[in-house]
């Protein structure tokens, strides 16, 4: 049982959600035919990827870039280059 435990632990640090401000950022609004529309964001001199995101989510990155607000992603630390979400903080 204990082993199970510890697993199941170890599982889901791996998993942790971490997040971090990006500092720029690429934005794939109309990608080449069959591949994604993407968001790339820097954060920490690597980027990370959003896939598929919506219009609405393209327009609030480019927004928040232009006028000085913070642009957040999330990822799991499992996939640190996948993006989980995008959040923008208004300051």
């Amino acid at each position: 049982m204990h082993q199970v435990t510890q697993a199941a632990v170890q599982s889901a640090v791996e998993q942790a959600p971490v997040a971090g401000i990006a500092n720029g950022y690429i934005d794939i609004v109309q990608p080449l035919p069959g591949q994604p529309s993407q968001i790339f964001l820097r954060i920490g001199n690597v980027f990370r990827v959003f896939n598929n995101p919506n219009p609405q989510t393209h327009d609030q990155v480019q927004e928040a870039f232009a006028f000085g607000h913070q642009v957040i992603g999330v990822w799991d630390s499992g996939s640190p280059l996948v993006l989980r979400s995008i959040q923008i903080r208004r300051i």
